[in-house]
């Protein structure tokens, strides 16, 4: 069982997460907290007004536990009317601006909310599930927010919270692996993992961040937004991606630690060597909710000229579990487990702990795992055990210093005549051919293997290679086993805002195809 070579942080506070704010609205009153690149700025004093009248506005319609459901671009405005609802007692659920209305009538039916806060476009679509949703009684637009909350008094009051047990927000899962399900994350979770992400020193108290990441993403509205206002530093919120925006505003704002998971720092650095704008202030890249593919760790580093540190988390356990230290990175692992967090590799099988070294399913206990699975109990049973551990689903392996370095997902390895292949292992060679822009390996079904490793490569611009090319390429570098034994172009590979790979889709489409040519 791995340890952590941080000092223990133990007790974690006990009291809401939006009790930060209120603390930095104190000490840091006329310090900018929320900034946008258009250079519009509002103070902590002003973000903590505005905070107390959205509480204001739901008061006295929200009771403690009620569901409050947000659905938009990130936004000064959305911030704001996320702790405000905290702060009226309601369980804040931020949603996917680009949800169907099928899938956000399903996640409103699942999740009951008496009132939404909208965007855009976005407001339309959910009145028009109103009729459908009978507990949601209001509609609020985010466009205009401010100018609204000036004609309304102060404070409300502040919702008594108990913070290990009462729900601060449902966070849906990437549904990476089934169906997306609501992660319940209490104040207590939020506060412990934000305090032991500190701990590592990855964000100093004097520098900015760059919050580009969608609030509806752990990783957006707690890892970062939460981390600034617990520090009482200023955040730059910006809607939407933009690489050379994310590089100009690098060097304006004088960012220390640049957040940006693997899909944005490809792009990050292509516009750094296509444009040559520096960056003299950033020190460390955390390239974080998905796995960065060894070419992508080099060419950063290369680029940027700092290193990159890869943090290990998922949702259930609110955003991180590993972090490298600063000053002792190790590369293509995730680092050893935050301050008070335990973590052990075991068979999947048996549970049975693994040595050092040994490949299996990850486990972890700490504060900030989560509360469960909103009602599936059945689910939460599946993850969790009755002491505490969570199963993370995900395949690593600890070293002798309890650095964990992640192998695969358990759930999505491809088993080739009762032999598992790692899908991630096949795709980093791929993701090394010079014709390779993008790739994603996914089990098809086989008569006579059961399943086989199928590649969907997506080409760089120009580029000209046979399929027959590509799997050479591969075979040359892997066991006779786990080789890729089909390989199709496709125009792009599916991923979720936080850059993992949406197997699942490909598989389906795989499944659809199959089930068309046998009919």
């Amino acid at each position: 069982m791995a340890g952590s070579p941080w000092y223990s942080l133990q007790p974690y506070p006990e009291f809401p997460l939006f009790r930060y704010l209120e603390q930095a609205a104190i000490s840091h009153a006329r310090r900018p907290a929320l900034l946008t690149p258009e250079g519009e700025s509002w103070t902590f004093s002003q973000v903590q007004e505005g905070v107390n009248r959205v509480a204001r506005l739901l008061h006295p319609a929200i009771r403690p536990g009620d569901r409050v459901v947000f659905l938009g671009p990130s936004s000064p405005a959305y911030a704001v009317a996320l702790y405000g609802a905290m702060t009226a007692g309601a369980t804040v659920v931020p949603l996917n601006p680009l949800f169907k209305p099928a899938e956000l009538l399903r996640a409103l039916t699942d999740t009951e909310p008496v009132a939404a806060f909208a965007a855009g476009e976005a407001v339309a679509l959910i009145e028009s599930l109103r009729p459908q949703v009978p507990s949601l009684t209001r509609v609020e637009s985010l466009d205009g927010l401010w100018a609204r909350l000036d004609s309304l008094p102060g404070r409300a009051p502040v919702a008594n919270i108990n913070a290990r047990e009462d729900i601060a927000a449902l966070v849906f899962s990437s549904g990476t692996t089934g169906s997306p399900k609501g992660v319940m994350l209490s104040h207590y979770n939020l506060i412990a993992n934000m305090r032991q992400t500190l701990a590592t020193g990855m964000t100093p108290p004097y520098s900015p961040l760059l919050n580009y990441m969608p609030f509806f993403h752990v990783y957006g509205f707690a890892a970062i937004m939460g981390m600034a206002f617990a520090l009482g530093i200023p955040q730059v919120i910006i809607p939407r991606f933009d690489p050379d925006l994310v590089l100009r505003l690098a060097g304006e704002q004088g960012i220390h630690t640049l957040y940006a998971p693997p899909p944005a720092l490809r792009a990050l650095v292509a516009q750094k060597r296509a444009s040559g704008r520096p960056a003299p202030s950033i020190r460390v890249i955390v390239s974080g909710a998905a796995a960065t593919p060894p070419d992508l760790w080099n060419d950063a580093e290369d680029a940027f000229g700092v290193p990159v540190c890869q943090p290990y988390g998922l949702s259930e356990a609110t955003a991180a579990t590993n972090m490298n230290p600063f000053h002792r990175i190790k590369r293509g692992t995730c680092g050893p487990p935050l301050p008070d967090t335990e973590e052990k590799v075991v068979d999947p099988d048996s549970g049975a702990e693994l040595p050092e070294g040994s490949a299996g399913e990850v486990w972890v206990r700490g504060p900030q795992v989560m509360r469960g699975y909103w009602r599936r109990p059945d689910a939460t049973a599946e993850c969790m055990t009755p002491d505490g551990w969570l199963r993370t689903g995900d395949l690593g392996r600890l070293d002798g210093d309890g650095y964990l370095t992640i192998v695969d997902r358990l759930k999505e390895m491809i088993r080739y005549k009762a032999h598992q292949v790692a899908p991630s292992d096949l795709e980093a060679i791929l993701l090394e051919h010079p014709a390779v822009a993008d790739a994603a390996v996914i089990p098809k079904a086989d008569i006579e293997a059961g399943e086989i490793p199928k590649a969907c490569v997506v080409l760089k611009p120009g580029a000209r290679v046979l399929a027959q090319e590509l799997m050479d390429y591969v075979a040359e570098r892997v066991s006779p086993i786990s080789r890729v034994r089909e390989l199709e172009f496709v125009d792009a590979i599916p991923k979720n805002p936080s850059g993992k790979i949406l197997r699942r889709e490909l598989i389906e489409r795989e499944r659809s195809r199959a089930s068309g040519q046998n009919n």
